[in-house]
């Protein structure tokens, strides 16, 4: 009885931020590619291959000859901070909820109380934030099937070319997801485990860009969780995109569940504060 009422409230609570973000996503590669399909081929070619210095190629992690194409202009959209920082601000903000952000508003006191075990609510919060990032990249990728099957470049790209990268998408919101449940579970204000993560993610945005830019400080980038989101670098497609996939998914939905399981192991153990 009580597992299901917990469901239902932890779908309840995400459930706003999950239509307006499925309704961001849906709407985004139509209007992405309706203004990339303003700049012709060969301008954008012109201004990329002639106008950008080569040092910058290596923040794009392909070479740009490859990104002046029509694949990899659709595949500059996973990498827009509209993907990315939606991404991550679902992971971030369902992540807090799971502890701190019920003990900061008192109804984890009150969902205690109750013949529930701390390991369901906990699970509970995790397996919902997960679904709901499938769900959401399944709109997304949905979005840009569409767009491209019948968007200003049908017949010009393969829509299938982009599963990966969609796929890709999720490893990042399953990342972030589980490294704010974990950091949730040790703390007992919501603002602090958000500015905790805020934080996490501005390193790692860093870490990557001096790595890539830095021939002696590459060994940076791999302190950043962003090395293995490289959607870009996906689009190639055959069984060497999947393979890639693998390896990128595999470290970033490894930690989120090694941060998941850290988290689950504080929150059964840890003394909770009385409510003020």
């Amino acid at each position: 009885m009580w597992s299901t009422a917990i469901w239902k409230k932890t779908w309840g609570d995400q459930a706003l931020l999950g239509a307006a973000f499925a309704l961001l996503w849906a709407a985004f590669p139509w209007i992405y590619l309706g203004l990339s399909a303003q700049i012709e081929m060969n301008a954008f070619q012109d201004i990329l291959l002639r106008a950008i210095p080569e040092d910058w190629q290596k923040l794009s992690g392909v070479p740009f000859a490859e990104v002046a194409t029509h694949v990899g202009r659709v595949a500059l959209a996973f990498v827009d901070p509209v993907v990315v920082l939606a991404a991550t601000v679902w992971g971030v903000t369902r992540g807090s909820d799971a502890v701190s952000g019920q003990l900061e508003r008192g109804t984890m006191e009150m969902l205690l109380a109750q013949p529930v075990r701390r390991r369901a609510v906990y699970v509970t919060q995790a397996v919902a934030t997960t679904v709901g990032a499938a769900c959401l990249c399944g709109v997304l990728y949905a979005a840009v099937y569409t767009a491209v099957r019948f968007g200003p470049w049908s017949g010009r790209v393969d829509p299938l070319l982009f599963l990966p990268a969609a796929s890709n998408v999720f490893g990042l919101m399953v990342c972030m997801g589980g490294l704010a449940a974990g950091v949730s579970a040790c703390d007992s204000y919501r603002w602090r485990t958000i500015g905790i993560l805020c934080g996490f993610y501005v390193f790692s945005l860093l870490a990557k860009l001096v790595g890539r830019l830095s021939a002696s400080f590459a060994w940076v980038g791999y302190l950043s969780v962003f090395n293995a989101y490289e959607p870009q670098r996906l689009v190639a497609g055959g069984w060497e995109a999947w393979q890639r996939l693998a390896v990128y998914d595999g470290v970033l939905i490894g930690i989120g569940l090694l941060g998941y399981c850290v988290g689950g192991v504080v929150f059964s153990r840890r003394d909770l504060p009385a409510p003020l």
